[in-house]
């Protein structure tokens, strides 16, 4: 996935003045009522006119100062089990290394080295030493914002219209006129929730000014530590972190006027800034932000990193924002990220470069819990630095022109203290205030179900197909008010009957996950409600949003009624999707599904019939059919599920023949086919008795012979299946 840092605009703002908040956003290019997904062929993706010749952006991005890459006689060590610097004689000695801190995982130290040792040379004698993990560098690491081309220093009213990435009517921001509706719709989130004061974000990245007046009432308190009495009551290891930690300078100020601390500051009023009638509002003006300082005036380095991703995770923190990026592989940052139980949003970066090819990290790393986002600016496009990649880039957002609080310089008061920055360091914030918004509306909701959320709810815009991963803008409306059941995934079909309700206006889409083995039978029904028109869909495994008729398997949408059925046999096993959807009208339904063949004889090459490996079909007058299929190969099975009382299979006996393993719903037993001479048509497995429902048999090859035969006759073969 993609990380770059990005602002957003954010303004002051009285909720009872918000302009049109009851409305929903829409685009022109949108459909103005509901369409059959089947017959119609629908792939709702909102049109955006290309991008038109202009002079490029003066973009200066942090990740490519000059500089070193890593800092001078340090190494990120990780010691397997209890050991440490001291366990090491001879090669502690040999290159003079000292433990400098700890990281905060078990075992992972930052240690230095003294001069005149390569650090190929250390990293070497450190990784030959069974008691090491692993060395590497300790990179340094930059935010990932670019600068903007005005920066306004006259702003002294409310802001709130300049945040086109809010809520874009078309308004002109920095000489660019955009495109209405090409924004998040955050009012339309905003009918639902504003945020909860109980959701924390961590903002990893430089200071934040917690005296803003647009962010001091957000800022996160510790209620474990008690401030200013040099105690570290929460015994955490930090004395004194009322609000967060410096772990660029080693202490509990998060702010500091000489560093600047520009770009943390503005990445929080993005995300947070407060609604108060001055300046900006943040995406999620009610939640609290947790500064967590670890990038200077000339960047961070990993170490620091990681020592603030373990600190969010210690504090119980399910979301932070990282809008920067830099270095190579990072085996120490890779660890720190996937265990840090939290959904770790990342700017994609600003080398205006696919990153699916050229790796940038730590957006590039291969983690579930990473959600990295790209930059687009008012009118729908592409951010020119905008780094991208449908694998490593999962969305877009605002993140050109993005206005939003910083420190006050060198003004007496806040007054002036908003600017408009661009980068993907921008768009971050703008996802990360979504995912807090989501929090707020679920306690318990998984960092996999936020990014889930989040992907599945995109606008889809024809400027991001093949750009990022989902082709989507970031949707907060569509986000907040999705359910687990409005999309893929969706939630595992209930046994064989479900009812509930849909609504052609309010909730779309019921979805339900469904198994299915290689040549499986399953046969779905819907009945709703008088006067409705509910239509019937399955998705195939592939399929990644039923907002669309991308993947549709098979479907039934009569017109002017809701009792609707298909019948479809698995071409291949896996996750299908039963989509119930409300075309017009709203009331309840009972949608049932009939798994597996139904009572009568399959021949060998019946579609119910799944096989898998390697079978050969041989034609016999005597078979049953003409044929029968055999295989004499490791790993060749067959699988059938049928719905029924009772089983019966038949095959051929003969002295090629050896042992098969037959398996009905998990029990198992050998059968024996060999015989002196060739008989067809013989029964050699029935099972009855069972309860009336699905079952699943399975016929394997064992490579074992029958006793008496020779070693070579271990073939097994199929003719026909009975079901009773």
């Amino acid at each position: 996935m993609k990380k770059i840092t990005s602002f957003v605009l954010s303004a002051s703002l009285v909720f009872g003045a918000i302009p049109a908040l009851a409305e929903a956003s829409q685009s022109a290019d949108q459909p103005t009522g509901n369409l059959k997904k089947g017959s119609q062929k629908v792939t709702p993706i909102v049109q955006v006119p290309a991008k038109s010749a202009k002079k490029a952006r003066n973009v200066q991005s942090f990740a490519v100062k000059k500089g070193k890459k890593f800092k001078e006689n340090e190494l990120i060590v990780k010691f397997k089990n209890a050991y440490d610097v001291q366990s090491l004689g001879a090669v502690q000695g040999a290159l003079g290394l000292k433990t400098k801190k700890d990281l905060g995982d078990k075992g992972t130290k930052l240690v230095e080295f003294k001069s005149g040792v390569k650090i190929e040379d250390a990293i070497n004698a450190l990784k030959a030493s069974p008691l090491v993990e692993y060395a590497e560098p300790n990179y340094i690491l930059y935010p990932s914002d670019v600068a903007a081309e005005a920066t306004p220093k006259d702003v002294t009213d409310p802001l709130y219209g300049e945040l086109w990435g809010l809520r874009n009517t078309g308004q002109s921001i920095e000489w660019v006129t955009g495109t209405p509706g090409i924004d998040i719709k955050a009012e339309g989130a905003w009918l639902r929730t504003q945020g909860n004061p109980n959701v924390v974000v961590a903002v990893i990245d430089t200071g934040t000014d917690i005296n803003h007046p647009d962010i001091k009432n957000q800022i996160w308190k510790n209620p474990g530590e008690i401030a200013g009495d040099g105690i570290d009551n929460d015994k955490n290891g930090y004395i004194d972190d009322v609000n967060g930690w410096d772990f660029f300078h080693n202490d509990n100020t998060v702010f500091d006027a000489d560093d600047g601390d520009e770009h943390g500051t503005h990445v929080s009023g993005t995300i947070a800034g407060s609604a108060n009638s001055i300046g900006v509002i943040g995406v999620a003006p009610n939640v609290k932000i947790m500064p967590l300082k670890f990038l200077g005036p000339d960047g961070g380095d990993s170490a620091a990193a990681v020592q603030a991703i373990n600190y969010a995770k210690a504090k119980g923190v399910k979301i932070t924002n990282n809008s920067w990026g830099g270095g190579d592989f990072s085996q120490a940052l890779y660890d720190a990220i996937k265990g840090s139980n939290s959904l770790f949003v990342a700017a994609a970066g600003n080398d205006g470069i696919n990153i699916d090819t050229q790796v940038s990290y730590p957006a590039g790393f291969d983690l579930p819990n990473i959600l990295s986002v790209a930059a687009i600016d008012n009118t729908g496009n592409v951010a020119d630095f905008s780094n991208y990649g449908t694998k490593n880039v999962d969305i877009a957002a605002p993140g050109v022109s993005i206005k939003s609080s910083v420190p006050k310089g060198w003004s007496s008061d806040y007054s002036y203290a908003y600017e408009y920055l661009n980068g993907t360091s921008m768009a971050t914030p703008h996802a990360t205030g979504v995912a807090a918004l989501l929090q707020s509306t679920n306690s318990t909701i998984s960092p996999a179900d936020l990014k889930s959320s989040i992907m599945n709810t995109v606008t889809k815009l024809s400027s991001l197909t093949g750009i990022v991963g989902t082709g989507g803008l970031l949707n907060a409306q569509a986000a907040v008010n999705t359910q687990a059941d409005n999309d893929i995934p969706g939630k595992p079909f209930p046994g064989t009957k479900v009812s509930d309700t849909v609504s052609a206006t309010t909730d779309l889409d019921d979805v339900y996950s469904l198994d299915l083995k290689k040549g499986e039978k399953v046969t779905v029904t819907l009945t709703g409600a008088t006067g409705t028109d509910f239509d019937l869909y399955l998705y195939k495994p592939s399929a990644t949003t039923v907002k669309s008729s991308d993947g549709i398997a098979i479907y039934s949408e009569k017109a002017g009624t809701s009792s609707e059925t298909f019948t479809y046999i698995a071409p291949e096993a896996g996750k299908y999707y039963i989509d119930v959807y409300a075309y017009k009208g709203a009331g309840s339904y009972t949608a049932t599904v009939k798994q597996g063949a139904t009572a009568g004889t399959y021949e060998n090459n019946a579609k119910e019939i799944g096989y898998i490996g390697s079978w050969s079909t041989l034609s016999a007058a005597d078979a049953s059919g003409g044929s029968f299929v055999r295989t004499n190969i490791s790993g060749s099975q067959v699988q059938f599920v049928f719905n029924g009382t009772g089983v019966s299979l038949k095959g051929a006996k003969s002295s090629t023949q050896g042992i098969a393993k037959v398996t009905i719903d998990g029990v198992s037993s050998e059968v024996n086919l060999y015989a002196p001479s060739l008989t067809y048509k013989i029964e050699y497995f029935k099972k009855t008795g069972l309860a009336a429902g699905r079952h699943v048999v399975t016929i394997e090859w064992t490579g074992k012979a029958a006793p008496g035969a020779r070693k070579s006759a271990t073939y097994i073969n199929l003719d026909t299946i009975v079901v009773y």
